[in-house]
């Protein structure tokens, strides 16, 4: 592996040429960028075909050890690497040590190994078993086995358990790295520790040119142990950890990639470019397609699209197939316009047994509850954030714009909110397939608008465009 830092920004964040990686020798990946989180080998709800029609064909993927912790044997015998096992061949693959999108529990490690959790139960993973997992998955670059299970509300003592069992691992696996014929041509990340303490971080940046004989194995650091993977991570401030992410990233050499693996919401990722991490995942848009969520925070810090070139660019394939619905919530006939539908849409004259038939108070009194329940909004038990807008919502059963306004990607230029609202609320398949690729999409274009606004001194400008859209979205 190659890393070239092509330009430093003065407001901070770095852009970076990523090349000579094991299975793309000749490829060349602009940063900061973010790898496609996988689930068991697969990104999440998207078939390969489909994958292409977001990303490219060679972009690097991320895929847990832990969802092949229990396959060693069967990647052994196929012998061509999780990238062709899992029908990803052609991208680079990041082996990573946990899924950052799973809570990872607390408080399962210790010294004969760590705790990595399967669809069969936790199993411990000792330095020989997870380098010889590594070994038969043939990553372009991988983690080093790490003691990661810090967050805010760790001890001291567990910091301290944390820093030490990982500096052991992290040991063990440079030696197993340098005599593994099958890691010949991959390169191995060094865990940035610390949990919250800026002391801890620091003392254990520096501790890695200190403590190890041999550095040059080390290919680039991968920051951890702010937080147990998950949901929660969204919740993590980027003002609360500034101080943190820079006593972890100031002792280390330039030259080196840095990795943040997590569902960090927008603006806890640009903090992160800010102080030059280089590669992030797309943990944040799987978990909001998996809330039934689009995501629609300004990304871009060019010109937007006006309504009458939206309306030019996108032809929304459902916009003459509307939902079997009369009236919206201001009571405007919605199919008046469609001649398809507006059969359906006539009210059927009612029989004389409904117009004879007298209400009694207490029916009265059930159908108003059952009126006001249905006019409020359908919300989903996980709280939405203001990065996107909830497709369960109620509000959207009449929307017959795409999920956002100019977004080029194929659910936005061919079906309407209404549509994959309906989706939702049924439990349709292709809900999570049809948000995943435009929450995909949309993560992509952030990270291009990050190469740009660093390219260009306005990662401030960026920052600023974003937050403010937060705001109105708190607001309302």
């Amino acid at each position: 592996m190659k890393f070239i830092v092509e330009h430093v920004s003065k407001q901070g964040g770095r852009i970076g040429k990523l090349t000579g990686l094991r299975s793309q020798p000749d490829v060349v990946h602009d940063t900061p960028l973010s790898l496609i989180s996988t689930v068991g080998g697969s990104a999440p709800h998207l078939t390969q075909d489909v994958l292409h029609l977001v990303v490219g064909k060679d972009s690097p993927v991320c895929v847990p050890a832990q969802h092949f912790s229990e396959h060693v044997k069967v990647l052994q015998s196929y012998r061509r690497g999780v990238a062709h096992f899992s029908a990803l061949q052609g991208h680079c693959v990041c082996v990573t040590a946990q899924d950052s999108s799973k809570v990872t529990p607390s408080g399962y490690n210790d010294k004969s190994g760590v705790s990595m959790w399967t669809y069969r139960g936790r199993q411990s993973v000792s330095i020989d078993k997870y380098m010889e997992l590594v070994e038969t998955m043939q990553p372009d670059w991988y983690e080093a086995l790490n003691d990661a299970d810090t967050d805010s509300a760790s001890s001291k003592k567990r910091v301290s358990k944390s820093t030490a069992m990982s500096m052991a691992y992290l040991k063990q696996c440079i030696d197993h790295h340098k005599v593994a014929k099958g890691l010949q041509g991959s390169a191995l990340f060094a865990p940035l520790l610390g949990g919250h303490s800026e002391g801890d971080r620091s003392r254990w940046s520096k501790s890695l040119a200190e403590k190890l004989e041999d550095t040059s194995i080390i290919s680039g650091y991968a920051l951890l142990g702010l937080h147990t993977n998950g949901p929660p991570t969204e919740k993590l401030e980027p003002e609360s950890m500034h101080n943190l992410i820079k006593a972890s990233i100031d002792p280390l050499p330039a030259d080196l990639p840095r990795q943040a693996a997590g569902m960090w919401n927008p603006l806890t990722v640009l903090k992160l470019a800010e102080h030059g991490v280089d590669i992030f995942d797309s943990a944040f848009p799987f978990l909001v397609t998996e809330r039934r969520g689009a995501l629609t925070f300004p990304c871009r810090l060019n010109k937007t699209l006006t309504d009458g070139e939206c309306s030019k660019n996108d032809k929304l394939e459902h916009r003459n197939k509307r939902l079997k619905v009369c009236e919206d919530n201001s009571g405007t006939k919605m199919c008046e316009d469609n001649p398809d539908t507006k059969m359906m849409c006539e009210e059927k004259p009612k029989t004389k047994m409904c117009e004879d038939k007298p209400k009694t108070k207490m029916e009265e009194e059930e159908n108003a509850k059952k009126e006001d329940k249905e006019n409020q909004p359908i919300r989903e038990k996980e709280a939405t954030s203001p990065y996107e807008i909830n497709l369960k919502d109620k509000s959207n059963v009449s929307q017959l714009e795409p999920l956002l306004a100019g977004c080029e990607c194929y659910t936005c230029k061919n079906f309407t909110r209404a549509y994959v609202h309906h989706l939702a609320n049924v439990n349709e398949l292709l809900a999570p397939v049809l948000l995943m690729m435009h929450n995909l999409h949309h993560w992509m274009d952030f990270f291009t608008s990050i190469r740009e606004a660093i390219k260009t001194d306005r990662l401030e400008d960026l920052r600023s465009l974003i937050e403010s859209s937060v705001l109105e979205s708190k607001e309302a």
